[in-house]
This record gives C-alpha cells, sequence and structure tokens, in this order.
C-alpha cells in the first residue's frame, strides 16, 4: 500500500508544475547516506554546483558511512565511499584485532536531462562502481521542482532494488538481464551485472524547503528491504517509509536527522565547500607599477633595479635582460603569477619605464628548466592605449601576442650573477587507507632538498627524508600477489630506517627543434627505484595535442633507503598521448607501454581544470594481468584534486599541491614516479594557456 501511495502523490503533484512557476525559493539539494546528492537511502536526479566538494559522515546502526562526494563537471556527480560495519569484523583478530569490516566503493551519477519548465532532470547512476559489490545497485530516476518541493520518482536494481516490487523490465529487452551475480569481485566493474535481476523495486520521495530557509523536510519511499543485506547481515525493517530533516548550520556545514526502516534513527554531518567560489581573494601582491615619463637616455636606466621590479613586481625572475634600438628583452621564468595576462601587464609597465620613445616592443622569453617555452611581444604603444583606456570599448585591443621563442636581439645590458646552489625544506607524508590492520596508516617525513645548476639545463638534485611520526608499524598484512613486488614493500620501504636517500639524480633538458622537448637522467630516481631514463615530447605551440615517450632502465633500491641495491631489475616506459578537448577544460591523457612488474597495457587520465586552476583528475590502469593475478582490487584506480596555492594563501604564487585517493597499493599497472615531466615543464604551451591570455 505505502508504493502506490507514494506514486499516487508524486503522479498528481508533477503534472502541476506549472502552477508553481512564480516560487522564488529554491529547493536545497543535500546529500543523502551514501555521501551523494538525494532523500535519506535513496538518490535524487540533481546535480550539486559544479565545483563543489563535500565530506559527509552518517551513522545508522549498523552502517558508519564516510564519503567524499565531487561535482567534477556539471553533468557528473561522484563519491567515494567508506562504510564502515560496526557488527562485523576485517578478519582475525590476530590480523585487524578489534576492528570492524570496512567496504570502499564509488558512486556516480550522471544527468541525462536537465530539467526545463514542464520536464525534470533525469539521472543514472551506479552504486558501488568498481568496490567490493556488497551495496552494488543502479537506478534511473527523475527529479522535478514543484514549488517548495522537490520530488523525485525512479526504479532501482540490486541492494537498492532488494524490496522487489516490480518485474524488471529489462528482462522483456534479453534474458541475461533476468539473473545477477551475488559474488563479491573486488574491485572489478561487473558490466554482465548492470540493470539485471529478475527484481527490481520503485523508489521515490519529496524534499520540501520550508519557509526558514536553513531546514528542508524529506519523506521517501526506499527501495531495499533491507533482507539481502552484506555479510549476512539483515536487518528488520518495520517500514518502507523514511523521515529526515536537514538543517544548514553555517554555510559550510548541514547536519541530518532521520528515522528510517521504521525502527531506527539516524544522524549525519556534511561539511562543503566550492573550488570554483570558496577561495582567499584578498592578496597582498604590491600594486603595479604607475608609469612614469619614459628616460630620455638610455644610460640614466639603473637595470638591476630593473631586474629586481621584474622579480619582485611582476613575478619574472630574469636571468638575462638585452637591449636593442627599439626593442627590449627580459628572459626569465615567471614565478609567482599563474595568470599570465596579470604578468605581462606588470612587467609592460616595468618595461615601459625603463626605456625611451624609440623602444617599440617588449619580448618575454619564458623559460622553464632552462628552455624556452614561450615568446611573449607586447607593443609600447598597445599597452599605453590600454593603460589610458584610449581604445574603441566595442573592440579591445589585445596586448600580447605569444609565439616561439625567436633568435635575441641587442646587446646584453644585464645578467643573473651565477647562484648554482639552492635548499628547500619541506613537510612530506604517505598514507594508506582502508586497510585490514588498520584503516589509516601515515607517516610524517620531514624532507631535505638540494638542487645544484652546473648550467642553464644540467642539474644535480636530491633529497633526504627523515621519518618524524609513523604507525606503519600496524602494516602487518602481506596481500598475495603473482607478480613481483614491486609497490607492496611499502612497508618494508617506511619501517626500515628512520632516515634515508629519497632522491639524487642528474638531469639534462635538451630543445633541439621548436616543438620538440628532451630529458635525459640517471640516479637515484624515487624512494623504491633507481636508474637512467629519457623522454622526448612533440608540443606544437597553441595546439590542442602533444605527444611524447619515456624509457627507463630501473633497479629497486634497498629497503633502508640508503644506496645499495636489491636484485630485482626492469625497463619500463610508455607512449604518452595528451589531448585538451574544446568543453569544459577537460584534458585527456592516455600512456600506453610497459609497467615495472613487466605487465603491458594502458592507463587513462581523465581532468577537468576549472578557471581558477583547481583540477579535479580521476585515472585508470588496465594491463595484460588478469584479476586473478592483480589481486584484490582487480586493476588500478584512483582519484585527485590539484589545487594552486594562490586560491588558499593571500600571495600570488606558481606553485601547487596535490591530494589524491588510491584504493589499494598493487603491484599492477604501477608506474616509475619521475621527477620532472615535459608536458608539466611546457604547460604555457597549451591551447587553453595560450588562449587564456587572449585579451
Amino acid at each position: 500500500m505505502q508504493l502506490y501511495k507514494v506514486c499516487l502523490a508524486a503522479g498528481l503533484l508533477l503534472p502541476s508544475a506549472w502552477a508553481y512557476a512564480g516560487w522564488t525559493d529554491p529547493v536545497t539539494s543535500s546529500r543523502n547516506d551514501f555521501g551523494s546528492i538525494g532523500l535519506m537511502q535513496m538518490p535524487s536526479a540533481r546535480m550539486a554546483p559544479d565545483g563543489d566538494v563535500s565530506f559527509n559522515y552518517t551513522r545508522i546502526d549498523p552502517y558508519i558511512f564516510g564519503a567524499v562526494n565531487l561535482q567534477p563537471l556539471p553533468w557528473l556527480n561522484a563519491s567515494i565511499r567508506y562504510v564502515n560495519i560496526t557488527n562485523r569484523l576485517y578478519g582475525s583478530t590476530s590480523l585487524s584485532g578489534d576492528q570492524h569490516y570496512k567496504d570502499k566503493g564509488v558512486d556516480v551519477k550522471f544527468r541525462l536531462w536537465k530539467e526545463g519548465y514542464y520536464t525534470p532532470d533525469i539521472a543514472v547512476g551506479l552504486r558501488d562502481l568498481g568496490g567490493t559489490g556488497l551495496f552494488s545497485s543502479e537506478f534511473i530516476n527523475a527529479t522535478k521542482r514543484v514549488g517548495p518541493f522537490d520530488i523525485t520518482l525512479g526504479m532501482a536494481w540490486g541492494y537498492m532494488g532488494s524490496a522487489g516490487d516490480i518485474s524488471n523490465p529489462a528482462c522483456h529487452f534479453s534474458d541475461k538481464f533476468c539473473s545477477r551475480s551475488s559474488s563479491e569481485d573486488t574491485g572489478k566493474v561487473n558490466f554482465g551485472d548492470f540493470f539485471s535481476g529478475e527484481k527490481a523495486a520503485i523508489f521515490g520521495g519529496v524534499e520540501y524547503q520550508t519557509p526558514w530557509q536553513p531546514l528542508t523536510l524529506k519523506v521517501e519511499l526506499d527501495g531495499n528491504n533491507y533482507q539481502h543485506e552484506p555479510k549476512s547481515n539483515n536487518q528488520p525493517q518495520s517500514s518502507r517509509i523514511n523521515y529526515g530533516l536537514n538543517l544548514q548550520a553555517t554555510r559550510y556545514m548541514n547536519l541530518q536527522l532521520g528515522y528510517e526502516r521504521g525502527n531506527t534513527l539516524s544522524f549525519g554531518v556534511t561539511l562543503h565547500t566550492n573550488v570554483t567560489k570558496d577561495i582567499v581573494e584578498l592578496k597582498h601582491d604590491p600594486a603595479p607599477e604607475p608609469l612614469k615619463t619614459a628616460a630620455t637616455q638610455p644610460g640614466e636606466t639603473d637595470w638591476d633595479k630593473v631586474a629586481k621590479e621584474l622579480s619582485d613586481n611582476a613575478g619574472l625572475s630574469p636571468k638575462a635582460i638585452y637591449k636593442s634600438k627599439h626593442g627590449l628583452t627580459v628572459v626569465g621564468s615567471q614565478t609567482k603569477y599563474r595568470d599570465r595576462r596579470k604578468a605581462d601587464e606588470r612587467t609592460a609597465a616595468i618595461a615601459y619605464n625603463a626605456t625611451d620613445e624609440q623602444t617599440r616592443q617588449f619580448r618575454v622569453i619564458e623559460q622553464n628548466q632552462g628552455q624556452d617555452i614561450t615568446e611573449t611581444r607586447i607593443s609600447r604603444d598597445r599597452f599605453k592605449q590600454i593603460h589610458d583606456y584610449d581604445y574603441d570599448f566595442n573592440k579591445r585591443p589585445e596586448l600580447a601576442y605569444v609565439d616561439n621563442a625567436d633568435p635575441i636581439q641587442g646587446k646584453q645590458v644585464w645578467h643573473q650573477g651565477y647562484q648554482p646552489l639552492s635548499f628547500s625544506l619541506t613537510p612530506g607524508l604517505n598514507q594508506s587507507i582502508g586497510g585490514p590492520d588498520g584503516f589509516y596508516l601515515y607517516q610524517v617525513i620531514l624532507k631535505g632538498g638540494a638542487n645544484l645548476q652546473l648550467t642553464d639545463n644540467f642539474s644535480l638534485s636530491g633529497s633526504i627524508s627523515a621519518n618524524m611520526f609513523n604507525n606503519y608499524d600496524k602494516f602487518t598484512y602481506d596481500a598475495p600477489s603473482n607478480l613481483p613486488r614491486v609497490r607492496t614493500y611499502i612497508r618494508e620501504y617506511l619501517t626500515t630506517s628512520n632516515f634515508g636517500v629519497n632522491d639524487l639524480q642528474a638531469t639534462w633538458f635538451g630543445h633541439p627543434t621548436t616543438n620538440l622537448y628532451t630529458e635525459v637522467y640517471g640516479g637515484y630516481l624515487e624512494y623504491m627505484y633507481g636508474g637512467v631514463g629519457g623522454e622526448m615530447l612533440y608540443r606544437p605551440l597553441g595546439s590542442r595535442w602533444a605527444v611524447g615517450a619515456n624509457v627507463n632502465a630501473v633497479k629497486q633500491r634497498n629497503f633502508d633507503e640508503r644506496f645499495g641495491f636489491r636484485d630485482y631489475h626492469t625497463v619500463t616506459g610508455h607512449l604518452n598521448i595528451y589531448y585538451q578537448m574544446p568543453w569544459n577544460g577537460i584534458t585527456a591523457e592516455l600512456d600506453i607501454g610497459r609497467y615495472l612488474a613487466k605487465d603491458k597495457g594502458a592507463t587513462l587520465t581523465v581532468s577537468r581544470e576549472f578557471s581558477n586552476g583547481f583540477i579535479m583528475g580521476a585515472y585508470a590502469t588496465i594491463t595484460d594481468v588478469s584479476s586473478e593475478d592483480y589481486g584484490e582490487g582487480s586493476f588500478t584506480k584512483g582519484v585527485y584534486i590539484s589545487f594552486p596555492f594562490d586560491q588558499i594563501t593571500t600571495t600570488s604564487t606558481v606553485n601547487r599541491g596535490t591530494v589524491g585517493w588510491t584504493p589499494l597499493t598493487r603491484d599492477g599497472g604501477q608506474k616509475l614516479t619521475r621527477k620532472y615531466h615535459l608536458y608539466d615543464v611546457t604547460e604555457q604551451r597549451g591551447f587553453n594557456e595560450v588562449q587564456a591570455r587572449d585579451y
């Protein structure tokens, strides 16, 4: 009876949507127990705002849910989720003690249709995609706003559809949809089980925006009857109607309280932010240089002062400055302003003040690792027009023109004093999440680095690391592996010694032709491997695509991270194809080749860069190793967020940090960790980067 009441209410309300066209208060979409956008247990078809990131904690006996929810694209929502099953142990007490069982999974939802005046949002989703399969489920649903109500109606298969209200309609198309596997293939994507099973279930619900803006109320029809729970952990259910409320306690925190299964209370907390909006906008950068009267005599210019102003005000660390009769050329590296347009304006102001009226053009040759990346040309007259707003406002002229670097003209009037040695001191973190011998294992290190620059393109660099805090002594589980242990010796590397050489290598960069870049390197390349290798990259200026290759002959290092080696050695390398897509700032990278365990395959990485520099990305590696030989996880995959420091600090900088999540460390599909990647070194040659400077 409950099913028909909910369906009848939805059927009566949906056609009346246009009656509430004047309603202006938004219905705030909130997270469900699993951390995705939805009601209580069930998902809605809603998406979060573009760039949204949330952290969710929910407790409903016997489960504790923890999830990170991401909105990398307007039509894609994804969650990384852990579930603590509090009445089941992870394994034997000798291995995991009294630690509860932990399940991990990935949930994704795709919008098929965006809500219109008469039509609803329509979405399709997959729960526990590539996880253990304990909560594996699929759904299709629709959500329509009707005044203060958000009404959802959908159909679910698998875990969410275990109530089995109806026969699976997909069975009418093929008999293969009529049966569903009950196996728990850890990490494997069971495509054959999608939308399958003899039965499915209808679910639905309403989220009501109360007149008090922070509060929304929820009621839902649950598609699950809790009689097919993971680990033979069936739960009593007195009612399929769940109730809840969501309170936006602060701008960044929501609280949720529910009454589910007709007999169980639930409580949840969601912390959320948005990488496109919640940034530090107050910057304490120096003000741009005001324009002065141009020098009448070139000899009046203090080039030491000009070089300092370029570094301090424009973020351009100069290596040399050249002056010709009609031009000024600065060769250097941008170290401060990720927004090159801002750097161009500041550089032009300093160059304008340092030269006379005969200097018609300013040139900036930007270098990285001693290699010419781009040349920026700025017209003196055009800069003055833009500075004075002396132009047709219907057609603002471009300030800068970006091209390949031409030969330098003029006399060198300043050069950087040779400073070959530099030092750094930074903290570091190694971590493992969700293992049977400890849910969170970590090592905090202090890393000291040094770089000896012997020439513009040849350097010796290295770092040593000291263990500060470490609980990897709890790491006792050696998972079975049918592959060479190229990464699963991580415990031995992190616990054998409190002090080690993280890396120590010599690197030579080359630029043999206009669009071709190379590097050759050798030494202790990372904390597990040493050897020699090289990379080349072909990257036309302003092109969406680039292609490169790398090859490395490496040998496994001793566990103490000093100077000895173990017996294992191999040759690894990949063909790399990059493409910046023409929508949403998406970049795809395909790497095809041989991995450290001598397996062969490909890695696909897809990332989306937002306008303020935040990057959300995901990757997956498939090799010729079977899921049985690979072991738990079946294949290598992960997600990451890369963030520019200038979006979270009060000063501008080109530096950035990265946080990532990889569910398991296994031996298949593992790459060498290389110190430099030519695609990153030549970043400013990309299509998106060149277009971003189009005024």
